[in-house]
């Protein structure tokens, strides 16, 4: 596969930044695509190095390592970006590329690009995830969105469903809300005194 297609398979580089690069690889010869990837500051030049020279090697690599190991090589991901998501993944027990996801740093379609050479059978849940997505639509923005992940992810459990990657679907979650606990409106301390003291007719 070539390198553009593999870029955009990858979800790292859209369909109009390919043609973009392709028609000025036409008129500069001496650049190579991902330079001018990488001039255009759509790609930093280690991830275009990863994927020129050490993916081919690794794909063919029996031997399969954690997903943050491949998202860390081709510097999609920073040991500290890595570090926070292994601590999010102790408190929530989520998946390493769905909380990848959920923080923005990723996209769902890189993360199942990854998948399919380090854990294939991650990718066969997705049915099943989208149901339990659609059993437990998003109410509204806000804490609300904390609820429905919560809910969807008891689904799943219940369901006895392994969900390698809750980042196989766009959730849409602000990665500023979702660790955020759900809030229980207060009631209304007039209304409460009101039906602890009822008026005498």
């Amino acid at each position: 596969m070539k390198i553009g297609e593999l870029l955009l398979k990858a979800a790292l580089i859209n369909p109009s930044q390919l043609q973009v690069a392709l028609m000025e690889k036409n008129i500069y010869g001496h650049l190579r695509l991902g330079e001018i990837l990488v001039l255009h500051g759509w790609l930093s030049q280690k991830t275009v190095d990863f994927f020129v020279e050490e993916w081919p090697k690794l794909i063919q690599d029996k031997e399969k390592r954690p997903l943050g190991f491949y998202l860390k090589k081709a510097s999609l991901l920073t040991e500290e970006q890595i570090q926070q998501i292994l601590k999010e993944q102790w408190q929530t027990s989520y998946r390493f590329g769905a909380l990848a996801v959920l923080n923005g740093w990723v996209k769902q379609e890189t993360v199942n690009f990854f998948l399919q050479y380090v854990n294939p059978d991650a990718l066969q849940e997705s049915s099943r995830i989208e149901k339990a997505l659609r059993e437990n639509p998003r109410e509204s923005r806000g804490s609300s969105q904390f609820h429905s992940f919560k809910l969807v992810h008891k689904q799943l459990k219940q369901d006895l469903i392994d969900p390698e990657d809750l980042a196989e679907f766009d959730l849409h979650f602000d990665e500023n809300q979702w660790l955020t606990p759900t809030k229980t409106p207060q009631q209304n301390p007039v209304k409460t005194r009101m039906r602890g003291h009822p008026m005498r007719g």
